[in-house]
């Protein structure tokens, strides 16, 4: 059985913690390697994420000072020793046969692109969105990898940007991978008004839209990713 790497950043995300990790230990796919790494919280993640170490040996806990997310994903990616790469936040959670259905579906592809459901803290489902097309959704933790794409084209997580994975996705898709799109909607992501994205200056966009213009990407990809920010931005 091929090993995948969950890779989980870690900041002060204690209420919600417990909920993201068991979500992992009960995945039916058991050959797992989970990487936490802790952020430099000033909350009980810290003493959470060792309970799950203690208890499960899959589990592994990195600690270092705070960074920011793109430095703690960085970080798992260096660890990471899978054949596979999966990123989830702390404050989101996995259904049972997440991950099993993603390998099963992964095939040749290079990556497996698929769904969510957006949740309130009860856990009452508000949206759920598959995805049509590669470009679609850009989010990081909605896709399979497998890890050799780290290696053969060295992608990171580019540390103080916002919407960092919107970057992120660019670089990937520079590289033209072939992306398999599975109509699920295993991943559920938790509503956070305190989430970092939820807070955008006109400078941090500014420092957005030039990075957009950097990457490699094609440039009707690009117009098309500064379309979809500009609706998301006028609607926020």
């Amino acid at each position: 059985m091929k090993t995948c790497s969950v890779i989980v950043p870690i900041y002060n995300t204690a209420p919600f913690l417990a909920q993201c990790l068991s979500s992992l230990a009960r995945q039916s796919y058991s050959a797992l390697q989970i990487l936490l790494i802790n952020d430099g919280s000033t909350d009980e993640s810290k003493e959470i994420a060792e309970a799950f170490c203690k208890a499960d040996k899959r589990f592994c806990l990195i600690n270092q000072s705070n960074q920011g997310l793109s430095a703690a994903r960085n970080t798992g990616l260096q660890h990471a020793c899978g054949e596979y790469v999966l990123f989830t936040d702390s404050d989101d959670f996995l259904d049972t046969y997440t991950i099993e259905r993603l390998i099963d579906a992964i095939g040749d592809a290079d990556v497996v692109q698929y769904g969510y459901k957006r949740v309130l803290d009860d856990g009452r489902v508000v949206k759920t969105d598959i995805p049509s097309c590669p470009y679609q959704l850009t989010s990081a933790c909605l896709r399979l990898y497998k890890r050799m794409l780290f290696d053969t084209y060295a992608l990171t997580f580019t540390p103080g940007m916002i919407y960092e994975d919107i970057i992120f996705s660019l670089n990937l898709w520079a590289h033209h991978p072939t992306i398999h799109i599975l109509p699920f909607t295993g991943y559920n992501y938790r509503i956070n008004v305190h989430s970092i994205t939820a807070h955008h200056s006109r400078k941090n966009i500014r420092t957005l839209y030039r990075a957009i213009r950097e990457t490699q990407a094609p440039l009707w990809l690009k117009i098309y990713t500064r379309l979809r920010l500009l609706i998301h931005f006028l609607k926020s």
